[in-house]
């Protein structure tokens, strides 16, 4: 799993470059985590994890923020999760250490726009007792049109979480080389939706 996220990581880096040739030359105040640069962020992660952990939490804050300001936004990072969202900024912080953390994070607000849920929409609890996920419905509806263009799917786009959904689930994990848990965690989501 950590192979697939580096992955995620990797895309997300690339969606994050091309969103900074669009940086926002707008001042304002940042205080706290948001000041750290991108070389003590990966100190952090080993070094000082009450810190790292800040350091995250200023990131989700910021995002959730985000909601708020974008236009058409309901959730800015429907399937991100910390762990991914910790992924995509130690990736784009490995290669450029003297980065601030809250120009990476209003980078990923521009990277993020593409996957965005614009309109309220129910969260549901999909899977079994071993593997579970919390999902937007209408990231499931993406999801359905998503494995019918793929043609591992060929149900209803209603967001409903159905045995047949599940098991296309698990020929795209298997196909992509993701764990078979037929369950849209962040990272299928990330391989099957990333434009």
């Amino acid at each position: 799993m950590k192979n697939h996220l580096m992955a995620m990581a990797a895309l997300a880096a690339t969606a994050l470059a091309s969103a900074s040739a669009q940086e926002d030359t707008r001042q304002f105040a940042v205080e706290g985590a948001g000041m750290a640069t991108c070389a003590r962020f990966i100190e952090a992660r080993t070094d000082a994890p009450l810190e790292h952990q800040r350091m995250i939490g200023f990131i989700e804050g910021y995002l959730s923020a985000a909601n708020l300001y974008e236009p058409d936004t309901f959730d800015l990072t429907p399937w991100h999760n910390a762990a991914a969202l910790d992924m995509i900024v130690e990736h784009h912080c490995s290669q450029y250490p003297e980065d601030r953390l809250v120009g990476v994070t209003q980078r990923m607000v521009g990277g993020f726009r593409p996957f965005r849920v614009a309109r309220f929409s129910p969260m549901l609890e999909v899977g079994d007792e071993q593997n579970s996920a919390f999902v937007y419905e209408a990231i499931l509806r993406r999801a359905q049109a998503a494995l019918q263009l793929r043609g591992f799917y060929s149900g209803p786009e209603d967001g409903t979480y159905s045995p047949e959904l599940r098991e296309a689930f698990r020929a795209f994990q298997r196909e992509v080389e993701l764990d078979e848990t037929g369950v849209p965690d962040p990272a299928t989501l990330w391989k099957l939706l990333n434009p």
